[in-house]
C-alpha cells in the first residue's frame, strides 16, 4: 500500500532541538511522523494507530491556537520521593523567586497558576508563594506532607484551594513499583485532611503498561466516593522523557479502549460524547465562555469525557444518550442539540463544566457524573508543534515561558547528554 500524507507540520530536530519540517503520514498500518534532521538523519515515530481517531482528533482542517489557560511555574528542585517515574529528570533547575511568582500573577491574572518542579511542597516558603498568587493557584503534589493536618491547615490559612494531588492507585504494590515505596496509607491520609478543609482535589494517575492499567476502575470508583471534594481524574500514560519506566507508551485510542473496557461502556458512546461537544464549538463559540474551546477542543495528545453512575452502580457515557444522526437530520438542528445537552449532561453540570471553563474553582453540584481528562504524552521523535499550538498550558521555568511538553521534552534531553558527558 502506498504511503498517505496525511499533513505537513513542524516538529523538533533531535539532534539539535530546533524547529524543522515534518510529515504526517500514514503507512497502511499505523500514523507516523516522518522527519529529517540538521544532518539528513531521518526518523520515522508512530503517533497512532488508528488512523480515523487521529484524523477525528488532530483536527486537520482547523489549526488554531489557543490562549493560554494554565501556566505551570517550576517551585521546586527537591523532593520527598524517588519515583522511578517522573518527567522531571533531576532537580538542578532555577527555583522560581517569590518576586517571579508575583509577576506572573500580576501578568496572567486571567490564569490558573500552578506550583510544580521536582516537588512544592520541599519549599519553606511555599505558604508565602501561595499567598502570594492571591488565591488562583493549584498546588502539584505527591501529597507525602499533607498527611499532616496542621500543614494543610496552614496551606489553606495562606489561601490554598485546589490542589492536583497523584495517586497511582489504591494498592501498594502499584506504589512500589512507580514510586518506590508503600505509600497508599500516607496518601490516604492525606485525602481525609484535604477533605476535612473542604479543599477541592483533582486526583492525578500515571498508568504504565504492564504496571496498574487494572487501576482504571478502582480509581473511578474512589472518586465517586469522594466526590465532594474530588472534581476530576486526571490519566495520563509515560513517554520516555525524565525519569520513566521501561514500558511501551500507551497510545490514546488505546488508553480510551482501556477506560471503557475497565468501566464497561461502549467506546463509540466515549467518541460520540466528543463530537457532539465539538459540534457545539463550531456552531456556538460565541456563546460559550471563554477558554471553552481551549478546554474541550480536539487535540491529539487529550480528550476530556464524563462518566455517570448509574442507580444501579453501573457507569454510561453521556454518549450513549445523544443521537447525532437526530441532530445533523433535524431542520430545528439548535433545539434538538439543547434537548440531547440537557438529557446527557443534566443542567447542574452544564453550570458547573461552564464555570470551570470560565476559570472559575471547580465546583461538584452533580455528584453522579465525573469528569476524566485523558493525556498521552508526545516525546522528541513524533511531537506535532501544530498540535502543540492548540494546547492552553505553559511552563515557566529557568526564566522561560515554554509549551507544558515541550519544555518538558527539551529540559530532559539536554539533562540527559549533560549526563552523558560528565
Amino acid at each position: 500500500m502506498a504511503t498517505e500524507v496525511l499533513k505537513h507540520t513542524k516538529s523538533l530536530s533531535p539532534l539539535t532541538l530546533k524547529e524543522i519540517d515534518a510529515e504526517i503520514i500514514f503507512d497502511g498500518d499505523n500514523v507516523c511522523m516522518v522527519k529529517k534532521d540538521e544532518e539528513g538523519s531521518e526518523y520515522k515515530a508512530l503517533i497512532e494507530k488508528d488512523k480515523e481517531l487521529y484524523l477525528l482528533f488532530a483536527g486537520l482542517t482547523d489549526d488554531y491556537s489557543a490562549e493560554t489557560q494554565f501556566v505551570s511555574a517550576y517551585v521546586s528542585s527537591k523532593c520527598n520521593l524517588t519515583c522511578h517515574a517522573c518527567y522531571e529528570r533531576s532537580g538542578d533547575d532555577k527555583e522560581i523567586s517569590l518576586e517571579e511568582i508575583k509577576a506572573l500573577s500580576a501578568k496572567y491574572k486571567n490564569c490558573n497558576l500552578g506550583l510544580t518542579g521536582m516537588e512544592p511542597t520541599c519549599r519553606e516558603d511555599i505558604f508565602e508563594l501561595i499567598k502570594a498568587t492571591g488565591g488562583k493557584v493549584w498546588l502539584v503534589t505527591n501529597g507525602i506532607k499533607l498527611a499532616s493536618l496542621e500543614y494543610v491547615k496552614k496551606l489553606k490559612a495562606h489561601g490554598l484551594k485546589r490542589i492536583f494531588f497523584s495517586f497511582n492507585g489504591t494498592n501498594d504494590e502499584v506504589y512500589q513499583k512507580i514510586n518506590r515505596g508503600n505509600l497508599l496509607e500516607t496518601k490516604l491520609k492525606a485525602l481525609e485532611n484535604i477533605k476535612l478543609e473542604k479543599i477541592n482535589a483533582v486526583l492525578s494517575a500515571t498508568i504504565a503498561r504492564g504496571v496498574n492499567e487494572d487501576q482504571i476502575l478502582p480509581l473511578v470508583e474512589f472518586c465517586f466516593k469522594h466526590r465532594s471534594f474530588i472534581v476530576e481524574l486526571r490519566i495520563r500514560t509515560l513517554a520516555p522523557i525524565g525519569k520513566h519506566l521501561n514500558t511501551e507508551q500507551i497510545l490514546l485510542s488505546e488508553l480510551i479502549q482501556l477506560v471503557a473496557d475497565s468501566l464497561n461502556i461502549d467506546k463509540k458512546d466515549i467518541l460520540t460524547e466528543f463530537k457532539f461537544i465539538q459540534l457545539f464549538i463550531k456552531d456556538y463559540s460565541r456563546l460559550l465562555p471563554k477558554g471553552f474551546r481551549d478546554k474541550y477542543g480536539a487535540k491529539l495528545c487529550s480528550l476530556t469525557l464524563h462518566v455517570k453512575k448509574e442507580k444501579n452502580g453501573r457507569y454510561s457515557s453521556p454518549g450513549a444518550r445523544i443521537d447525532l444522526d437526530k441532530i445533523n437530520k433535524s431542520i430545528l438542528k439548535s433545539v434538538r442539540m439543547f434537548y440531547y445537552l440537557v438529557k446527557a449532561y443534566g443542567a447542574m453540570l452544564l453550570i458547573e463544566i461552564a464555570l470551570y471553563a470560565s476559570n472559575f474553582p471547580r465546583l461538584v453540584f452533580q455528584k453522579n457524573i465525573l469528569n476524566i481528562v485523558l493525556k498521552c504524552w508526545p516525546n522528541i521523535y513524533n511531537i506535532d508543534l501544530k498540535e502543540m499550538d492548540k494546547c492552553p498550558r505553559v511552563y515557566y521555568r529557568n526564566g522561560q515561558m515554554e509549551k507544558f511538553c515541550v519544555s518538558n521534552i527539551i529540559n530532559s534531553i539536554k539533562k540527559e547528554r549533560q549526563s552523558e558527558n560528565l
